[in-house]
């Protein structure tokens, strides 16, 4: 997720709600729950997590699994509603939440599949009536796709791998006749509401906001990069993505040259992006969102919810400066800003005197975010890995599969989502369609690619020496100019 684009105020004490299982809402789910009413049609912020289920998977098992699943994890049956004037969240019973079950015949072709796959999760959610929806595409006796949908007020990537962890877990214990065997939830998401509250009406609230203030201050709030048609007045958040896969080699230069300067591959590619743009726009001085995970407490591992805040990140640019001196100022400020995740960014443009503009969203047009994970979440790790990984995750008598869906486009300028598993690195340039041809994020994504490369050959390069153009770019111009 990037930074919403609604603004909101600090939360007041809630008022008695007229339903008894109404609750209150996190300040950024208040935010995202405004941005769905300004564009209800819109699919930028529908989180999804795919798999390719091979083996019988019997669909009253599927039901069963899903109705424990949710029971479990209630933001899955979780609608959100105009209450008292404010937007609450109701709790409804587990039987509420959607499966869409799709028979396809077993010839479809690949490409085919994905099409369908794809165009279902862009079906907007209408989160008064619910949050969340399964699919389930069976192609033949023995093989099908199996898709969460959720829109980002009710979660986020992480909880989306949970939830599919444990839905594949209630599946295989429903095959074996049984229910599944899960630990209690030692917290829930309301939990992690009443921290934020807390921290809001602490005496800590100001000093977190006089951090963040600091980090913009005097920055450019807006920044230019070369687009192929005019910002419309008002953002309609769509939007398409272009896929890096990282090369096994690259992957472990990355890792390596990362960890040899003591700087992690987030930092690393952090750096190498903000680069990149500073060579697009010309800009020295402007602002990265940096979505991240506020699942700090032990408590909420496996609680899936919105655990998600944009925080910010300031890129400093000199004559000189080296792609080392980025890494250093990156992680410097991850360092720190980590230690003021708790501030709602939703809260951070008024604190700032911002006014809000349709056209874009507020302080940062760009963003980077990194989802990480490994083996000891095998599915979780098999998932990121993607269908080009080809690993397989045995579950029972069923096999389970990556299975590639875009999602979460448009929702800024430019969003370079990279994930990471125990044996790859992929990068997803996510842009806005109303501004930005293929073409062009496919030659931004082709830079990013290069910087990377050299920044790994020689960390101490400054970024103003890497060629921004490739030996075809090059002589095409050369060829235009002899012409």
């Amino acid at each position: 997720m990037t930074e919403p684009t609604a603004q909101v105020a600090a939360p007041t004490a809630p008022t008695e709600p007229t339903e008894p299982t109404a609750q209150p809402l996190s300040v950024g789910q208040e935010a995202l729950w405004l941005i769905h009413r300004m564009a209800p049609d819109s699919s930028a912020y529908n989180v999804v997590m795919a798999a390719r289920v091979l083996g019988e998977l019997d669909l009253d098992v599927l039901r069963a699994a899903l109705r424990a699943t949710a029971v479990r994890h209630d933001l899955m049956r979780s609608a959100f509603v105009e209450v008292d004037g404010g937007v609450r969240r109701v709790v409804r019973d587990a039987a509420t939440v959607r499966l869409d079950l799709h028979g396809l015949p077993a010839g479809l072709a690949e490409d085919e599949l994905h099409d369908l796959v794809y165009r279902s999760t862009q079906e907007p959610l209408r989160l008064e009536e619910s949050a969340f929806r399964v699919s389930f595409f069976r192609r033949g006796a023995e093989e099908g796709v199996l898709t969460l949908i959720a829109h980002h007020v009710a979660t986020d990537a992480g909880s989306q791998g949970i939830v599919m962890r444990d839905l594949v877990e209630a599946c295989v214990a429903g095959l074996a006749g049984r229910d599944p065997e899960w630990p209690p939830l030692p917290a829930g998401w309301d939990d992690q509401v009443a921290a934020e509250r807390e921290l809001l009406g602490g005496p800590d609230i100001a000093e977190h906001e006089q951090y963040w203030k600091a980090v913009c201050a005097d920055a450019p709030t807006v920044l230019d990069l070369p687009a192929d048609r005019p910002r419309p007045a008002r953002s309609a958040l769509r939007g398409a993505t272009v896929e890096l896969r990282f090369a096994d080699e690259l992957t472990e230069q990355v890792r390596a040259a990362a960890f040899g300067r003591g700087h992690t591959p987030f930092v690393f590619l952090t750096g190498v992006f903000q680069a990149v743009v500073h060579r697009h726009t010309g800009q020295d001085d402007f602002l990265t969102g940096w979505p991240t995970t506020t699942r700090m407490s032990r408590k909420m591992r496996d609680v899936a919810g919105c655990f998600v805040n944009s925080l910010v990140l300031r890129a400093s640019l000199e004559r000189d400066t080296t792609f080392e001196d980025l890494f250093r100022a990156v992680s410097a400020q991850v360092r720190q800003g980590l230690s003021h995740v708790g501030y709602p960014f939703a809260l951070l443009p008024r604190a700032l005197g911002l006014p809000h503009d349709p056209a874009r969203p507020p302080l940062t047009q760009i963003a980077v975010t990194m989802v990480t994970a490994n083996k000891l979440r095998p599915l979780s790790d098999i998932l990121a890995a993607g269908e080009a990984g080809g690993l397989q995750f045995e579950a029972g008598p069923l096999r389970i599969r990556a299975f590639d869906v875009p999602q979460q486009e448009g929702q800024c300028d430019i969003m370079l989502e990279i994930i990471q598993s125990s044996t790859s690195i992929r990068a997803f340039f996510k842009y806005d369609t109303a501004l930005f041809d293929r073409s062009s994020m496919e030659r931004f994504a082709d830079r990013f690619l290069r910087f990377v490369r050299a920044a790994v050959q020689d960390p101490d390069l400054p970024v103003g020496r890497v060629p921004m153009l490739s030996a075809q770019e090059r002589q095409a111009l050369l060829a235009i100019g002899a012409g």
